[in-house]
């Protein structure tokens, strides 16, 4: 059985699950508990209703237990009452098992299991973790599954923003009434204005303009950069020295202006930390000598560049042809490299 006739046979075992359970006894979420004492508050919250907080109990004899008052699937994060992530999992018919070791930084990542949107998800990263199946959102997206698991992956996990709004399109009625869908929605129509076109459709996407001052306080616009006839390309990176996942892509990017700059290739880097001083002291540390702004326009929540191209999250890498302006690529660092190599042979 391929993955998409799995998903489809799990996916109709929870509607009927669904169907037959009263409110109250909708879902149990239990667990054991490592590194934490007995009476910790724990807490779920809803990340599709404004992340409210929908349960509590406590640590009890090393285990816990949650009831929630719910009657449709969503998606909730575990935390302790001081804000620490524990788990993220989906609440959905049947009995969830998220158990939570404290002591391992890594453990949020270990998926909830015990229901079939979770067991799929568990599938899933297993799958992606050990790099032999890499398109499995893609099937899941493609399977024409209606729930709570088709909403988590076109939430900013699918790999385009048009395929994520038919996702939208087609989400079941309780599922697609949930507040979140309304804002998702606009933020996806958003971003798909900054992806490369549909294929046939005969249009093109371009970048939409931003200038920002570089560390010795000059503006620089990204027209200017695209602008110029020595680039051939333009690698638009937003990037904050806060983010793990930015700082470890440094070394690529560095390889990347170092193979292919000569070639044609300039890097626009856009810092959203709010540090000013860090991020000097970062790409000066760091060898960045590619092009560096930092968008000061008082962080994520009120900047525009964030909001133009629809960011859910950093890094983010978009690839523009130098001569037309249009957007080549939205993707991650493997993908850019790929590209941008076939394009300066």
């Amino acid at each position: 059985m391929n993955l998409k006739h799995y998903f489809l046979a799990v996916w109709g075992l929870a509607i009927c699950l669904g169907a037959c359970q009263p409110q109250g006894d909708y879902c149990t979420v239990k667990g054991s508990v490592k590194g934490l004492k007995d009476g910790t508050r724990l807490e779920l919250v809803d990340e599709y209703d404004h992340f409210k907080a929908i349960a509590t109990t406590r640590v009890k004899d090393g285990a816990f237990e949650f009831r929630p008052d719910i009657s449709a699937p969503t998606h909730v994060y575990l935390y302790t009452a001081n804000g620490r992530q524990l788990k993220d999992f989906f609440l959905e018919p049947g009995t969830i098992t998220a158990d939570v070791d404290a002591t391992d930084e890594n453990d949020y990542l270990v998926c909830g299991t015990g229901t079939p949107s979770n067991d799929m998800r568990f599938k899933i990263r297993q799958l992606q973790q050990s790099g032999t199946h890499p398109s499995l959102m893609d099937e899941v997206l493609d399977a024409q599954e209606t729930g709570i698991l088709a909403l988590y992956y076109a939430d900013g996990h699918g790999p385009s923003a048009v395929k994520s709004l038919g996702v939208l399109d087609r989400l079941s009625e309780d599922i697609a009434s949930k507040p979140y869908v309304a804002s998702l929605r606009e933020e996806l129509t958003r971003r798909a204005k900054t992806e490369p076109a549909p294929e046939g459709s005969g249009s093109e996407n371009h970048y939409i303009d931003m200038e920002y001052p570089d560390a010795d306080g000059n503006l620089i616009s990204l027209s200017s950069v695209v602008n110029n006839p020595a680039n051939r390309y333009v690698l638009l990176d937003f990037w904050a020295v806060w983010c793990d996942p930015c700082r470890d892509a440094v070394p690529e990017l560095r390889a990347l202006y170092e193979k292919y700059h000569e070639k044609g290739l300039e890097i626009y880097s856009v810092s959203e930390d709010q540090s000013e001083a860090r991020w000097k002291a970062f790409i000066a540390d760091n060898d960045m000598t590619w092009i560096n702004v930092l968008d000061d326009n008082g962080g994520r929540k009120n900047s525009k560049a964030w909001f133009d191209y629809a960011l859910h999250g950093i890094p983010t890498t978009i690839l523009i042809d130098g001569q037309t302006g249009a957007i080549l690529l939205r993707g991650n660092m493997s993908e850019m490299e790929a590209v941008i190599s076939s394009l300066l042979k």
